[in-house]
């Protein structure tokens, strides 16, 4: 047996999760990822790549609707916990992309492309927190 899937059956055994739950997280993941992919696609094709703003759109975007639907989703709209985690762990968790920035900041340095590699990290870091508590104070007002 596979070293992962030893690890699953041992996880659903000891931490009680559902297949059902996984199977979620699993079909909204691929959603989330397949939305990043066109986003960030769109996104490029109007803007060009010399700069990532497909991937700064899709995680600043994210994190604003994480940040809404953090709170919306426990204190609104009462959603099935294995819902609010296929959607928040599984859609959003696809959707925005830390891997995609790391390697679009390495590859304006490797550019020598400093002070756009900086404004890139520098802007995607505060925007992001920002449109996340920008998405929570929108939710905790509805």
């Amino acid at each position: 047996m596979a070293l992962g899937l030893e690890f699953t059956i041992v996880h659903f055994i000891l931490v009680g999760v559902s297949m059902r739950v996984y199977l979620l997280i699993a079909l909204a993941g691929s959603m989330g990822a397949m939305a990043r992919f066109g986003l960030i696609n769109f996104v490029n094709h109007h803007m060009g790549r010399a700069f990532p703003f497909g991937t700064l759109i899709v995680n600043i975007s994210g994190s604003a609707l994480m940040g809404f639907l953090a709170v919306y989703l426990l204190q609104k709209f009462q959603l099935a916990p294995e819902y609010r985690i296929a959607i928040l762990t599984g859609f959003l968790g696809a959707f925005t992309t830390m891997s995609t920035f790391s390697i679009d900041s390495l590859t304006l340095i490797e550019r020598n492309q400093w002070l756009l590699a900086s404004v890139y990290i520098a802007v995607t870091v505060v925007v992001c927190i920002a449109a996340a508590r920008g998405g929570m104070l929108l939710a905790e007002r509805l």
